[in-house]
């Protein structure tokens, strides 16, 4: 039974299926057809677009950045030319070596040509400098521990720290990239539990390392970061002190090379399909995951952890996952600042596995509760120290490593050797497991040289370790339960070991709009899953700053703040100012209701290899926007345009410009309500609640509804879905959508077992019809009907709504419950909102809504929305000046007019056309109006008339 639970873990780790190997997931030997041998030299085509390029030996094994090299043989011809060279012709490549060379390859001998929109790009190995990879649209690093933004430059090239591990994109502005994995670590063959391995190399001699400095070539990818054990155990030379421009690390005449050529020209989506089929691909986090943690550095006792949910429950904020830091076990804070050390060495107490009983007295009646409330529980962890004398589980651990407890010596932490990660996994960490603690924070900051293999840095391998553990709940858990771990970036390969902890971060502008960078290039190298400390570590961020930084959370990957161990920090939101509270409480929401979306964007993940979120230039790789803006906006998911502010409002007018690139097609501004047609450039001024997020067109997003259960939420399927339908009044006679669902905790992903739904409307004349397809494989959902929210945003009140055939009534909107098949209308949104009975799911349905406009109204397109939310604003701005200034509510009928235009739609829907056609006179003479106000602080008036005369331009 441990052996199947297992290959089945293993099978998690590759997530691939293959003839060779098939219990492992993978097989890293290449198809023999696909091998072309010249000389010295062997060769592997593996796809069109990517040429495996070998000297000097042959290795099958698989390592840490690929895992598998058996993959359909490709088209490809193998011929010689004129010249005797051997030349290997795909569909996409051409690659031309000079078979009778003795040299490792170098421009001499090699060159690959592609065709990159219609100019042939020849590659050559030549030195690399920063010129040569400028194309390269860059990776990822380990951490942006004491990050400011600032000073850890993305471009490895730049970055000059061995430790963070910099990984280039797989996809350049160039048409191709290289791969180096030049003896990098190894898996070996266990059936059960594949274990790194290093191959012995033999270091290169003087003589062979005796080339011109500007001739040398970079092993490893990259010049400057690397360390001499790295380098050496690659088998390259290395030179503490080069020329300017040469690298520290480069190949000897005739040393062993391992390249992977990828020549995707610009179909970067297709480049990372093709990583993941050889690298493996991206596997899918458990669905809580998608929620909201709560974590912060702090000596929180079980009761206070159990007040902090309720405390969530009583605002209706939502909360998915209780992270606890490492106050949770036994700690020496008192002899460490006296600079005490364990007997690894370390400060005393940072390492830990026992919990302290003076803040948890029955850690499993807690985990227990938190259980019953639906809450993930995490445990924070720092393993260096191994098993101290004073860890309840010493002696067990001591007497399996063979170490006689009465000495008290301590169980070192020796990563690498298997016998003392089995031990530890299945004595120590299976006992919390089973408590209840469902996956671990891997905070490992004791140094990356910890382990003594060239190129095994201890960042990848605990990641490995803990995502494939075979051990996970001492056997406890469902079969084939799905790992998670929370870790920082070890290399090219972490993919396959989600989701990412980016460390701790300076509350700053800076460090907000670096964070935004920083996981839009991740996605370049399919590290997708990073979350990060939302609203900064280390100190307080200003009420603005934490706005910002919580609106970008909710439009990330992971949605997770965090802060570290001071009495006046502290990120929970209703701590913060009443004038930004209701602001972080409707995003915190949003992000709840937005989880269906994000996760069946994470299935396209694990299909494709495409980030949720991800740059510009994967749609649209000819447009140079799409490169210039691709550090400040992305796409989130298929639907969404996203560009979150990071910079400070103007202290004036109290707005933030943000300039946005909107693509090709129509959009939807998410909150104003406003069309746009692009390409286009669009500059505009933003208020603390708005942000810059635009949706395409005719997409149905699958939501939650707003009155979900607080706490626990993420991790269940919904019975009851909202439907979000981007129509704006747009000639748009179509629209789509999907509802990607699965069990959620499992890996059943894997093997076809999941469900997809389908959703679709089409416009003809005066009327929609609105198509909920039956629901495919439902053995997956634990219920057989389901109820649905359809939200046509953007549309005329209907005169008509029938589902399935049956007129449904009207309810006026705001009331407490519409009951099931009732329709209302929202003046604010302009928005037609359908409320369904329990739908068949083996069944199709079908909504028709009539309405007595034509849905496609320029009307309907306008930033009424927005607008309207600025006019109660300014009418709020103006009410605080009571007792102030002499403005009296009879100076600004008007605004108050414009304000109200809202609530006349909501009560009286059928009055929308007159309203609409009005609201840009009542927001004319509100504007002259407020200019006409003597007596108003010209202060207040700035931000009033900034606020409503709502300036924007296209550039």
């Amino acid at each position: 039974c441990k052996m199947a639970a297992a290959r089945g873990l293993v099978i998690v780790f590759l997530l691939f299926l293959s003839e060779g190997f098939a219990h492992f997931g993978y097989n890293p030997k290449p198809n023999p057809s696909a091998v072309v041998n010249a000389g010295n030299a062997r060769f592997t085509v593996l796809t069109d677009h990517i040429i495996r390029m070998e000297y000097g030996k042959e290795i099958d094994a698989a390592t840490f950045g690929v895992v598998n090299r058996y993959l359909p043989v490709p088209n490809f011809k193998v011929q010689k030319d004129s010249e005797g060279w051997t030349v290997i012709i795909t569909d996409a490549l051409t690659l031309r070596y000079d078979s009778s060379s003795k040299t490792t390859f170098g421009r001499t001998n090699l060159q690959v040509m592609l065709s990159v929109e219609g100019e042939v790009i020849t590659w050559t190995p030549v030195p690399a400098t920063l010129q040569s990879i400028s194309g390269n649209l860059l990776g990822t690093f380990r951490t942006l521990d004491g990050n400011t933004g600032t000073n850890e430059p993305l471009n490895c090239y730049e970055n000059s720290r061995a430790d963070l591990h910099c990984t280039l994109g797989l996809i350049s502005r160039h048409g191709y990239a290289v791969v180096d994995e030049t003896y990098r670590p190894q898996f070996d063959t266990d059936p059960d539990w594949p274990w790194v391995t290093t191959v012995n190399v033999t270091p290169p001699s003087t003589q062979e390392c005796a080339i011109d400095p500007y001739e040398r070539l970079a092993c490893g990818g990259n010049p400057i970061q690397v360390s001499t054990l790295d380098c050496v155990g690659r088998g390259c030379c290395y030179d503490d002190t080069p020329m300017s421009g040469a690298p520290y690390c480069y190949y000897s005449v005739n040393g062993y090379q391992d390249l992977y050529f990828f020549g995707h020209g610009h179909d970067y989506k297709k480049a990372l399909y093709e990583f993941t089929l050889i690298s493996g691909k991206v596997p899918l986090p458990p669905r809580f995951a998608f929620g909201i943690f709560y974590s912060r550095y702090w000596a929180y006792t079980d009761m206070e952890e159990m007040d902090l949910v309720e405390d969530y429950e009583e605002h209706t904020i939502p909360l998915d996952v209780l992270v606890t830091d490492m106050d949770w076990h036994i700690t020496f804070y008192k002899e460490a600042s006296e600079g005490k050390k364990d007997q690894a060495g370390q400060s005393i107490g940072w390492t830990g596995f026992t919990w302290d009983s003076h803040l948890f007295t029955q850690p499993k009646m807690f985990l227990d509760w938190c259980k019953a409330r639906g809450l993930k529980n995490t445990l924070n962890i720092h393993p260096a120290s191994g098993i101290q004398p004073w860890e309840e589980k010493y002696t067990e651990m001591a007497e399996a490593m063979g170490i006689d407890p009465k000495t008290k010596k301590y169980v070192p932490c020796v990563l690498q050797d298997k016998k003392f990660v089995t031990n530890w996994l299945k004595i120590v960490m299976g006992e919390r497991e089973t408590q209840g603690i469902d996956f671990w924070w891997l905070d490992w900051q004791q140094g990356e040289d910890w382990i003594k293999l060239p190129g095994v840095n201890p960042t990848f391998w605990l990641n490995y370790v803990f995502f494939t553990n075979p051990y996970h709940w001492n056997g406890t858990a469902p079969k084939f339960s799905r790992p998670m771990i929370l870790h920082r970036f070890g290399g090219l390969g972490n993919h396959r070991y989600q989701t990412g902890f980016s460390g701790d971060v300076l509350p700053s502008w800076s460090s907000l709009e670096f964070q935004v960078k920083f996981t839009i290039s991740a996605s370049n190298v399919a590290f997708g899953y990073w979350s990060h400390d939302l609203g900064g570590h280390i100190s307080l961020p200003a009420p603005d700053l934490y706005t910002r930084w919580i609106q970008w959370g909710t439009f990330s990957p992971l949605f997770r703040t965090h802060c570290t161990k001071n009495w006046d920090d502290y990120r929970r939101p209703w701590l913060f100012p009443p004038n930004v509270y209701p602001i972080l409480r409707r995003f915190f929401r949003l992000r709840e209701m937005l989880v269906p979306y994000i996760y069946t964007q994470a299935r396209t993940a694990y299909d494709t290899g495409l980030s949720i979120l991800r740059g510009m230039y994967y749609e649209y790789p000819e447009m140079e926007e799409a490169y210039t803006f691709n550090a400040t906006q992305y796409f989130f998911g298929d639907n969404f345009v996203v560009s979150p502010i990071t910079t400070p409002n103007d202290t004036a007018t109290a707005l933030t410009e943000q300039t946005v690139w909107i693509p090709e097609g129509y959009y939807m501004s998410m909150f104003s309500g406003e069309l746009f047609k692009g390409p286009v450039v669009l500059k505009r001024n933003y208020t603390l609640e708005e942000m810059p997020v635009f949706v395409q067109v005719g997409s149905i997003i699958p939501m939650l509804t707003s009155d979900f259960e607080p706490i626990g939420t993420a991790k269940s399927l919904p019975q009851t879905v909202r439907l979000w339908a981007f129509v704006g009044g747009m000639t748009q006679i179509v629209g789509a959508g999907n509802l990607y669902e699965d069990d959620g905790h499992t890996i059943n992903y894997t093997k076809n077992e999941y469900t997809r739904q389908l959703f679709n409307y089409t416009v003809t004349s005066n009327t929609m019809t609105f198509n909920i397809f039956a629901t495919s494989n439902l053995n997956i959902l634990p219920f057989k009907t389901r109820s649905y929210e359809v939200v046509l945003y953007g549309y005329w009140p209907a005169a008509k709504v029938s589902i399935d055939g049956t007129t449904v009534s009207y309810t006026p909107y705001g009331m407490s419950s519409y009951g099931a098949n009732t329709w209302t209308y929202d003046g604010k949104s302009l928005s037609v909102i359908i409320t369904t009975d329990f739908l068949d799911l083996t069944k199709d349905h079908m909504i028709t809504i009539a309405t007595d406009n034509s849905p496609f109204s320029v009307l309907l397109q306008s930033d009424y929305t927005g607008l309207s939310r600025r006019f109660l604003l300014a009418k709020q701005m103006l009410d605080q000046q009571w007792g102030k200034d002499t403005v009296w509510q009879e100076d600004y009928f008007a605004l108050m007019n414009a304000t109200q235009v809202a609530s006349r739609i909501t009560f009286v829907p059928q009055d929308t056309e007159m309203y609409l056609k009005l609201f840009p006179t009542y927001h004319e003479n509100a504007i002259k109006e407020v200019m006409a106000l003597a007596n108003l602080n010209k202060d207040v008036k700035l931000k009033v008339l900034s606020l409503i005369t709502d300036a924007q331009t296209y550039v």
